[in-house]
């Protein structure tokens, strides 16, 4: 288990916080026409997503969203609804964005351990596929870049409150306008997922191999 490091208590009760804003919440908002041939959508099933993987007195624990998936009724696509995960990433829009903000100032096994040291666990392997995902506006804090992102979602988790889906992609800054790029078919996501899947494996392989 990675040596915890000295973080205020402050800054790591707030990433917590407002990570776990999104567990067990429903996201299910979706333009009711397929994009690809502008037939109406009929819901088809709901999908539990891992968001995060937080730790809070070393135990671990995962924090799950629900994705409605919604089936075209003329050509049969399977679309996911507006949720809070950039294409291709298993984790949500808020880890992703730290990662990529911290791995800008520190080596990624560093960037990993800060990450823990914050409550959230990701290994060196995942920081290096987000580190460059997009540019993050941050606000330092304590010497940490933290997402302005995240600083919102710390404002709706004081208010102590359930918060809808809508209103946490809109904390997210993804008003329905700004939410094209998030709409991917199902089978789409699947296969950016068996990419990425055969990317860690090769990864975690050529490390082991070094190592040797």
């Amino acid at each position: 288990m990675p040596r915890r490091l000295l973080i205020p208590p402050f800054l790591s009760d707030m990433i917590i916080s407002s990570i776990s804003l999104f567990d067990g919440v429903t996201f299910s908002q979706i333009t009711p026409h397929c994009r690809i041939c502008g037939a109406l959508l009929r819901r088809h099933d709901l999908k539990k997503k891992r968001f995060a993987t937080l730790v809070r007195d070393d135990e671990r624990q995962s924090v799950y969203v629900g994705v409605v998936r919604y089936r075209c009724l003329d050509c049969g696509r399977l679309w996911y609804a507006d949720e809070p995960f950039y294409p291709g990433t298993r984790h949500g829009i808020p880890v992703v964005d730290l990662a990529a903000a911290i791995a800008v100032r520190h080596p990624y096994h560093h960037t990993a351990r800060i990450l823990f040291g914050l409550g959230l666990v990701l290994d060196r392997g995942t920081v290096r596929n987000y580190a460059h995902i997009r540019s993050i506006d941050s606000t330092d804090m304590y010497g940490i870049p933290v997402p302005n992102r995240i600083i919102a979602l710390s404002g709706l988790a004081a208010e102590g409150r359930s918060i809808e889906g809508a209103e946490l992609l809109a904390a997210l800054g993804l008003p329905p306008a700004d939410r094209t790029y998030l709409h991917r078919t199902a089978s789409e996501e699947e296969g950016d997922e068996d990419e990425q899947k055969k990317e860690w494996v090769s990864q975690n392989k050529r490390e082991s191999s070094d190592q040797n």
